[in-house]
């Protein structure tokens, strides 16, 4: 192994931990600015001191990757385009980004900034590295789900597409995948999309049957161990989480990696030392995601440090005097860090002085966009379209003038053959892919387009909708896939063929009333549906109701339908719930009923959406489903406060907070 096959990336959240990055021999540091990157509650960086950041960094041959990585709001537009012409006339090694609006602005007037896919993009199967490839990616953050032999294969994959991979090593591990989760957004409005996230998975709920209290959180992520295996499965960039944790944290974990990368290179026995990870924060440690061993094991019923527990049980400490003898030498350790990392860093200058005095305050060349039509007036009512999950309601497909979707399970590869035979018996039935579909369930989709040839489809992975483009079929844009302004739609149809996407449902009607789509695209919402809160690929009924097994194994996906609920101590309760065929979800308490929508903005959309799927919620239903269909469809055809009134009383109690907020 040589040192070029790989990249030491470090958490840039203040000048202090860049430096201590620095310091500590990162190859790279990614950080952000003020604003539009997912990590608010850190410092960040002004553009009045990212010329000195980046003059020091390239003295010391490090890299610095701009985060961009939060989805970007109509109004926003013009701010991130003169943001990117600032970043143009500087030296910035590249920009991360999870918003496709933002990608396809990249691609078209900046090309000579580099673009890598954030974590919030969730990535984990080839169709999704061909997408971002396409959007001149040339590398993507994969998900932290996924284990060893999935990571070589899509880095095999990568290769002749020059697309490299990165791979979280250490730090904290998130319950629910990156992108896709909303519980912090419907909580307070605080959106893990916009760096917001208030870490509810992280907080004290009533105690479990298990009798556990933090029944979310998870030990964090250490791949110390594992070195030699992401080297062999062709990983280029190794990624410290951290950028709100403290400088003396950053230069611990990133020295601690970079010796070890140099005992890989320099033909060493690789250490098995820990102690010094362990003397900085830590929730204790598992290497289970890329293990592909998951389960209780990953579970730590504390979010605090673990650091003195750990210490203690090593020392073997027996009283209290002993317990105080452990913190007294942590507080030691962790002060002669910090003088350490303040020496070695007390010349390190980032006023901007070696770079020319240059500004990023003054006059620039800022692109005009060409500016998008005006859409064209919807002729007639909205189209409703309704989520099933069940045979039992196909019967809903010969109401006339609705599509019906049918939700396709993430364990696909189990069951594609004989969907294919139900959809076969069933013409009208229309697939609904959901977010996630990892390694042979990916695969599986391509099989069951290629039988079926739908006339439409809706995903929430952009993976299906490379296949849907290949085979010429019309897709469109899933709500998970958070499509928040005018030009992700125009990326969408331009770049892949897409016909129409959902608008987020995390906007509020302020924020989505600009929103414009191309002539020939469809654009959805969805104005009734169970609130999906996360999902996880982790086993959540371990810490709650108790499962026998002690980790997940291929069974559980395939065969495993179970719901309970848990109680946060600050609100009210979630609902979790495993569906046979995939992976764990929690869900708001109360569904989501936004009839004020078609009031606010009454010709943005040309398709509605109701979910209908078999999802236990607290929300009471008086009436059949063929009776909802009927009551919606007579709403959209003649909006009246009558027929609102009705379906607020058939359908209770309901939420809307989210419309409310916005992000």
């Amino acid at each position: 192994m040589t040192r070029d096959q790989f990249e030491l990336l470090a958490p840039g959240g203040d000048l202090d931990s860049i430096k201590a990055a620095i310091a500590a021999g990162a190859d790279a540091i990614y950080c952000g600015l003020d604003r539009f990157n997912a990590r608010n509650r850190a410092t960040n960086l002004t553009l009045d001191n990212l010329n000195g950041v980046l003059t020091l960094a390239h003295q010391h041959s490090c890299k610095i990757f701009l985060t961009l990585n939060v989805l970007i709001l109509e109004s926003e537009i013009p701010a991130i385009v003169r943001l990117l012409s600032q970043l143009n006339t500087t030296s910035i090694d590249g920009v991360i980004v999870q918003d496709l609006g933002l990608a396809y602005i990249l691609k078209h007037h900046f090309p000579e900034l580099d673009v890598h896919a954030s974590t919030q993009l969730n990535t984990h199967n080839e169709g999704q590295i061909l997408f971002l490839n396409q959007l001149t990616a040339s590398r993507v953050n994969l998900s932290r789900e996924l284990n060893i032999n999935e990571i070589q294969h899509l880095a095999q994959f990568g290769k002749p597409h020059n697309v490299q991979m990165e791979v979280f090593v250490h730090g904290s591990y998130c319950i629910g995948f990156s992108g896709i989760c909303y519980i912090s957004s419907a909580r307070n409005g605080a959106s893990g999309n916009r760096g917001r996230c208030s870490q509810p998975c992280r907080d004290q709920y009533e105690t479990t049957k298990t009798g556990n209290q933090y029944p979310l959180n998870m030990k964090d992520n250490s791949a110390f161990g594992d070195l030699e295996a992401l080297a062999e499965a062709g990983v280029y960039s190794l990624k410290v989480e951290g950028r709100i944790k403290k400088s003396h944290y950053v230069y611990t974990v990133v020295d601690n990696w970079r010796k070890q990368i140099d005992r890989l290179c320099d033909g060493e026995t690789l250490s098995t030392d820990t102690s010094e990870l362990y003397t900085v924060f830590n929730r204790d440690f598992s290497n289970a995601f890329l293990q592909g061993e998951f389960g209780k094991a990953m579970y730590i019923d504390n979010p605090r440090d673990h650091a003195v527990k750990h210490f203690s049980t090593i020392y073997q400490c027996q009283s209290v005097e002993d317990v105080q003898q452990v913190k007294k030498k942590l507080y030691d350790d962790k002060t002669a860090i910090i003088e350490n990392v303040a020496q070695k860093t007390e010349h390190f200058d980032v006023t901007g002085r070696h770079a020319n005095g240059s500004s990023l305050k003054g006059a620039i060349d800022v692109p005009t966009l060409p500016s998008l039509a005006t859409p064209p007036v919807r002729n007639g009512a909205a189209t409703l379209s309704v989520l099933i999950s069940s045979v039992d309601d196909l019967s809903l497909c010969e109401e006339q003038g609705v599509e019906v979707y049918y939700q396709m399970p993430m364990g696909l590869n189990d069951e594609w053959q004989h969907l294919v035979t139900l959809f076969e018996a069933n013409p009208k039935l229309k697939p609904w892919f959901p977010a996630i579909l990892i390694g042979d369930d990916f695969q599986a989709a391509y099989h069951f387009l290629a039988a079926i040839k739908p006339s439409t489809l809706i995903t929430n992975n952009a993976g299906v909708g490379i296949f849907a483009k290949q085979l010429g079929l019309n897709w469109v844009a899933g709500p998970q896939m958070n499509t928040t302004n005018s030009y992700a739609l125009k990326c969408l149809q331009e770049e892949f063929s897409a016909s129409g996407a959902f608008i987020s449902n995390e906007l509020n009607m302020k924020q989505m009333r600009h929103i414009k789509r191309p002539a020939s695209m469809r654009s959805f919402y969805s104005i009734y549906h169970p609130n999906t809160l996360l999902t996880s690929r982790q086993c959540l009924f371990q810490q709650t109701e108790g499962c026998k097994k002690i980790k997940v194994n291929k069974g559980c996906l395939k065969r495993c339908s179970k719901r309970t609920s848990i109680i946060n101590l600050k609100d009210n309760p979630y609902v979790v719930q495993k569906q046979r065929g995939s992976h764990n979800a929690i869900y708001s308490e109360h569904n989501v009923l936004n009839l004020q929508v078609l009031k606010d903005l009454p010709d943005l959309f040309t398709d509605l959406l109701i979910d209908l799927r078999d999802i236990q919620t607290e929300t009471s239903i008086s009436a059949t489903k063929q009776e909802l269909v009927t009551e919606f469809v007579a709403l959209l055809n003649h909006p009246a406060e009558n027929t609102v009134e009705k379906l607020h009383q058939l359908i209770h109690p309901t939420a809307n907070a989210q419309y409310l907020k916005g992000l």
